[in-house]
């Protein structure tokens, strides 16, 4: 894997520990919306324990290797989504948006990826 796409593999990462992080802050800090913050905190962490192989992506991992690695993680999250959506509980509404705005990033590290994919030499 290139230097890249290894960068955009832990921005991705950072980016929901980040988020995590923000939404915990959040819902310690306004009460109004708590259960939503603490909704988004559940949806995150979920995520985050889905990624941990993301933490310490290897330089030497290929292309090939990351691409069913991001594949596993959209199907799960995929049906985490559809889950959200049958259950629709008072905390699931900030957890269902924790998984979409995870899902637009997943998506877009896809596509760099197989990008990167056909570059490659066979």
């Amino acid at each position: 894997m290139n230097s890249t796409l290894h960068k955009a593999v832990s921005s991705f990462y950072n980016l929901i520990y980040e988020a995590q992080a923000f939404a915990t802050t959040m819902a310690r800090i306004d009460s109004t919306d708590q259960d939503r913050y603490l909704g988004r905190v559940e949806g995150l962490n979920w995520v985050l324990d889905r990624c941990q192989d993301f933490e310490d992506v290897d330089m030497n991992l290929t292309t090939a290797s990351l691409q069913r690695l991001l594949g596993d993680v959209k199907s799960d999250l995929d049906h985490e989504l559809s889950v959200q959506r049958r259950e629709k509980g008072r905390r699931a509404d900030g957890r269902e948006e924790a998984l979409i705005f995870v899902t637009d990033y997943l998506a877009s590290l896809m596509t760099a990826t197989e990008i990167e994919s056909a570059k490659s030499p066979v």
